[in-house]
């Protein structure tokens, strides 16, 4: 039986490209009304069409802020928040700065709370609410290059936990989904030999093939939806069985 999102309003962050394109478009084919943020009105707000596009740079705490009065001014409320921006750069760290680390920080974990921030009020009100934030397996891997962005995966699982037991009490859950490597345009840009790459994942998948934005999608859209009513505090894996241990 398909999902069903049939009029739940979801602002999701980071939907220029990627994984959260692939779950906006996803959520209005299975009838949710969509505020997608992004980070500038110019070919984004066309790619995310006809979501409802919203200006959210994660970090500057005003413009968050702003989105949320921006979309319960056009829609009335909020049923769901989806954490998903984020950036990946790689560095060894031997060669990473400090402001690197706070930059990756401050986008990957304190994007999440400021977004939570602003929607919480609105959710206690309501005494109902659904927050998904997007993790990585990175943070299970020790993958060499990534230890700022693992970090911050790593704080999103405490963040998600320490949510869920803290306003589980007025409706809200809280949940966290771990993402092996989808074949997303950020991923094209850094890895063009993608036949490479498919050999790799082959190698250390219990189940051969990619993830792609379309796939994982309907994860986000089970968490989403009041068939998962029963699930808060958890961190869902989804990787091919990547990390299966």
């Amino acid at each position: 039986m398909s999902i069903e999102l049939t009029n739940k309003v979801c602002l999701i962050t980071g939907c220029g490209e990627g994984v959260g394109l692939g779950i906006v478009q996803g959520f209005l084919n299975r009838g949710a009304k969509v505020a997608a943020g992004i980070r500038s009105m110019n070919k984004s707000a066309d790619a995310v069409a006809p979501a409802f596009p919203v200006l959210c740079d994660v970090t500057q705490q005003d413009e968050v802020k702003q989105a949320v009065l921006k979309v319960l001014e056009k829609f009335g409320r909020i049923d769901v928040l989806i954490n998903n921006a984020g950036i990946y750069p790689r560095t060894p760290v031997e060669n990473m700065t400090y402001d690197e680390w706070h930059r990756i920080l401050d986008i990957n974990l304190h994007g999440a709370f400021r977004c939570c921030e602003g929607v919480i009020p609105h959710f206690i009100e309501n005494r109902s609410g659904v927050i998904i934030n997007v993790g990585s397996i990175s943070l299970r891997l020790g993958m060499g290059e990534l230890v700022h962005y693992a970090s911050s995966k790593g704080g999103l699982v405490g963040m998600t936990r320490g949510l869920a037991r803290d306003l589980g009490k007025y409706g809200i859950r809280a949940n966290c989904v771990h993402l092996g490597a989808v074949r997303t345009e950020g991923e094209l840009r850094l890895f063009p030999d993608q036949d490479s790459i498919l050999e790799d994942l082959n190698s250390k998948q219990c189940y051969p093939g990619r993830l792609t934005p379309e796939t994982v999608e309907p994860v986000f859209a089970f968490l989403a939806s009041d068939d998962s009513i029963d699930i808060t505090g958890q961190c869902l894996t989804v990787d091919r069985g990547w990390t299966h241990d």
